[in-house]
């Protein structure tokens, strides 16, 4: 089984125009409303690729619309209840120009208690789990090395339990300590975090392949947008384009690419065919409207042609 880990949950509402225009009033074409939180997105994802999965989450007041998703598509889950009210994402996508804008709230402060008790789940769910996904940005009342902490608690668990780590910033940097089998920054994260200036794709392997010499990682995946995404381990560097297709929206393309790596690790499937399958997972979610994750049938179809 494959468990996600979602620390900070959250609604993403779309909105969709033709152009958005400044000191105006603009009217949405269309409005959406789906759950999220890149550990929810992982397994909504994974579901879709009828990969065996659960969902661990902190959630707050007005979270009824992810359990709902997650009860709609069979998805076991723990959840961790914490006051406050859930955060709202709005995304504004522009027809015209095939652009979304991003307004991302914040969630409330999580109490320690809360935290405690998802370590507890972390251990439990160890026991039967062969993959965990820790992604997704920090609350207020999180300590920044919680990633570490709970990498650390399941391997205490389960040995053999494989972390892949979706973060940037002080809880990548700390997260990495616990030395994940795999990572997933964009290169703008992996920027941000080493204060670098990636020029090309030598320089992103060259970074990559010190992460696995200084912290034991085994897999690098990174994603380059419409550039396609690359893999590095210390014997290997492979790259893969995107697949031709329409984009209708970026949003949970990331989430997806976990997805698909964590569906080929599953299959013990090779590096190449982990950056594959990443990639042609993230390749459909962009094909669809809002957040949202493309079927098995599609995957394979985006995959055969790869």
């Amino acid at each position: 089984m494959i468990t996600t880990v979602t620390l900070s949950p959250c609604i993403d509402k779309t909105a969709e125009l033709s152009r958005l225009e400044h000191s105006k009033i603009n009217r949405a074409e269309n409005i959406r409303l789906d759950p999220g939180g890149k550990g929810i997105n992982v397994c909504l994802a994974l579901a879709a690729l009828k990969s065996q999965t659960a969902a661990l989450l902190l959630n707050f007041d007005g979270g009824d619309i992810i359990t709902s998703a997650l009860d709609r598509e069979g998805i076991e889950y723990c959840e961790v209840k914490c006051p406050g009210r859930i955060r709202t994402n709005l995304k504004i996508y522009e027809h015209d120009t095939r652009q979304t804008v991003e307004i991302n709230e914040q969630n409330p402060t999580v109490p320690q208690k809360a935290l405690v008790r998802m370590t507890e789940l972390v251990r439990q769910y160890a026991k039967k789990s062969e993959i965990l996904v820790l992604s997704g940005s920090i609350p207020a009342g999180v300590p920044s090395d919680i990633y570490r902490t709970l990498a650390e608690a399941a391997k205490a668990e389960n040995p053999a339990v494989k972390t892949v780590l979706d973060a940037e910033g002080t809880p990548l940097l700390e997260g990495l300590k616990a030395s994940p089998y795999l990572i997933k920054p964009n290169v703008e994260e992996l920027e941000r975090t080493f204060g670098l200036c990636l020029s090309g794709e030598e320089s992103i392997a060259a970074l990559s392949r010190r992460i696995i010499a200084e912290y034991g990682v085994c897999v690098v995946l990174v994603s380059m947008g419409d550039r396609g995404a690359l893999a590095v381990t210390k014997c290997d560097f492979v790259r893969e384009g995107v697949p031709q297709i329409v984009a209708k929206s970026a949003q949970g393309a990331g989430d997806a690419m976990v997805a698909g790596a964590c569906y080929a690790i599953r299959k013990g499937l090779s590096v190449r065919d982990i950056l594959r399958c990443g990639t042609c997972a993230a390749a459909g979610a962009v094909e669809l409207s809002g957040t949202a994750f493309c079927s098995r049938g599609r995957f394979e179809e985006l995959y055969a042609k790869m």
